[in-house]
């Protein structure tokens, strides 16, 4: 058995200089004080630093010059190698809008890969996102409008059988003709229904909650905002409880004010961190592909030529540091909003997402100023270490 000495974030509060078992089967064993040192083997001394539950990405499309549609499992693992190094030890493989082909291609190959289970270095895939393709084309942003469609139920069901049950999330435009049929099924097989890349009026997103969707993509980008008159897809999304709100933290997407008012209105149990990161994450500025489309990494952004932004480059501990920054929030509800909640969508709660006794031992160690991360575990092996 194996410890972690450290400042342990538990969701009682942190822990300062405790100590953390690692079970030999990947599951946290005792958390409580430090004891004197017995530097036995694989023990890691984090003194000083944070450590963590590892963070949940519900929505990443790439990362380290792959992307999930590139359909291989090669360009797969590379993305999840990539992610762990940032911390995240969990995520959703999401597809971009695209031809029924390429999609199958993109989800066969994520499922595969989920199901034979982490390599060395890589972060979990527990499951698969498609963001699209039933989207409004006004709202489309950087997915490809020649594939844009109404939403069609056997379509999803196909989609299901392929990925062997492995999606767990679906984003879609509630004011298109058979989004009420596409939410409904969803719901029945498990799967979180996303309102994003949407012109719903405040009116048809409540219908759509209705119906069972439970989260908004990317709030505030790519959906009708919020108007005293007409609230909006972002109205109901803050209104509404049922309403999980992901939230770019990277300065760029969101105005760090709105970040601060997404979290007062929701509250830090309604709203999950992602980063939307493309290929161009953790590689050099340049260009990239994203849709068969060129997009520019400058300065932190990711866009078209036009400007219209296409994804990020964020990364997990890049969030986890800028949400206590835009927002103030303590550091057990960083955690939370970087990994509990997401865990708790996926119906994960107690298993991962925190660190508690008996929770699988997927965890980030990380510096409490700079966020850069010095180990990522999943499972308890070491996917990565500075």
């Amino acid at each position: 058995m194996r410890t972690i000495t450290g400042d342990i974030v538990t969701p009682d509060g942190v822990l300062s200089n405790g100590l953390l078992t690692l079970t030999d089967d990947g599951q946290i064993g005792d958390i409580g004080p430090a004891r004197p040192p017995t530097k036995r083997s694989g023990d890691i001394d984090a003194t000083g630093l944070l450590v963590l539950p590892g963070f949940i990405d519900l929505h990443v499309h790439g990362g380290g010059g792959a992307d999930f549609m590139h359909g291989t499992p090669d360009a797969v693992r590379q993305v999840v190698r990539t992610h762990a190094r940032f911390g995240t030890t969990g995520l959703l493989a999401t597809t971009l809008t695209a031809s029924r082909e390429g999609t199958d291609r993109a989800i066969a190959a994520a499922r595969d890969v989920q199901l034979a289970g982490p390599g060395e270095g890589e972060a979990r895939i527990f499951g698969i996102h498609l963001e699209g393709p039933y989207l409004c084309p006004a709202r489309r942003g950087a997915q490809p409008a020649e594939w844009v469609r109404e939403p069609d139920v056997e379509e999803l069901a196909h989609w299901i059988a392929l990925s062997k049950a492995t999606i767990r999330q679906i984003t879609l435009a509630p004011e298109r003709k058979g989004a009420e049929e596409v939410i409904r099924y969803a719901r029945a097989n498990g799967i979180t229904a996303s309102l994003g890349h949407t012109d719903a009026s405040a009116a048809e997103a409540e219908q759509a909650i209705s119906w069972g969707a439970t989260q908004a993509t990317h709030v505030f980008n790519a959906m009708r905002g919020l108007h005293h008159r007409e609230p909006g897809t972002v109205g109901a999304a803050l209104a509404h409880p049922e309403i999980l709100c992901e939230v770019i933290a990277d300065g760029i997407h969101l105005d760090p004010l709105i970040v601060r008012l997404t979290i007062a209105a929701k509250g830090i149990a309604g709203v999950v961190l992602i980063t939307d990161a493309i290929e161009g994450t953790a590689m050099p500025e340049g260009e990239y592909s994203l849709g068969g489309q060129t997009v520019i990494v400058r300065g932190g952004t990711a866009a078209f030529a036009d400007g219209t932004l296409a994804g990020s480059v964020l990364t997990m501990n890049q969030a986890f540091a800028n949400i206590r920054r835009f927002a103030g929030v303590s550091v057990p509800d960083a955690a939370e909003l970087s990994s509990a909640n997401a865990a708790r969508q996926l119906g994960l709660s107690g298993k991962f997402g925190e660190l508690t006794a008996g929770a699988a031992a997927d965890i980030v160690i990380l510096d409490p100023k700079s966020g850069e991360v010095y180990w990522t575990l999943v499972g308890g092996c070491v996917a990565y270490r500075r």
